[in-house]
């Protein structure tokens, strides 16, 4: 029943007409309480949709933050690791460097080739204790499940 304005009933009825009157104003009730009810139960949907999509969007928010916070260590990671890489390229070069040059010496310049690849040969496992340290570093802290890529590896190619 389509709904009805008050204005479409007449405010001091026929008495004649009382009983009809009677029976069409209780008809538009009857049709606003249900309009109300249903306006009603989609308001209550609407609410329950709004706080899910609410809490939905809290634990994207959170989970975003994990991403974040996992790829600024990833990148840390990176750049120490590539700090470390550079390190154990030049030493070994040094080291190559300096026993190419031992080849075309003798005497007390060898020895003294000696004691600079002796340095090198220090300088080489001091960058491999670094990245010793690096890669126990990376193993202790734990990246979060949302930076693991599906099949079981993390973002550094190793299982979680």
């Amino acid at each position: 029943m389509p709904l009805r304005s008050a204005s479409e009933f007449p405010i001091t009825p026929d008495p004649e007409a009382l009983e009809g009157t009677y029976q069409d104003c209780r008809a538009a009730l009857v049709s606003a309480n249900r309009s109300r009810g249903v306006l009603k139960a989609q308001s209550d949907r609407r609410g329950v949709v709004i706080t899910e999509l609410q809490r939905e969007l809290v634990e994207l928010e959170a989970d975003l933050a994990d991403e974040a916070r996992a790829k600024a260590r990833l990148h840390a990671l990176n750049a120490k690791l590539g700090t470390v890489i550079r390190e154990l390229e030049e030493t070994g070069d040094a080291m190559v460097g300096l026993i190419d040059e031992s080849e075309r010496q003798s005497g007390f310049w060898l020895v003294e080739m000696f004691r600079r690849l002796i340095e090198q040969a220090k300088r080489w496992r001091s960058v491999k204790a670094k990245a010793a340290a690096l890669a126990s570093e990376a193993s202790e802290g734990s990246i979060p499940t949302s930076a693991q890529k599906p099949g079981g590896y993390d973002q550094l190619g190793g299982q979680p």
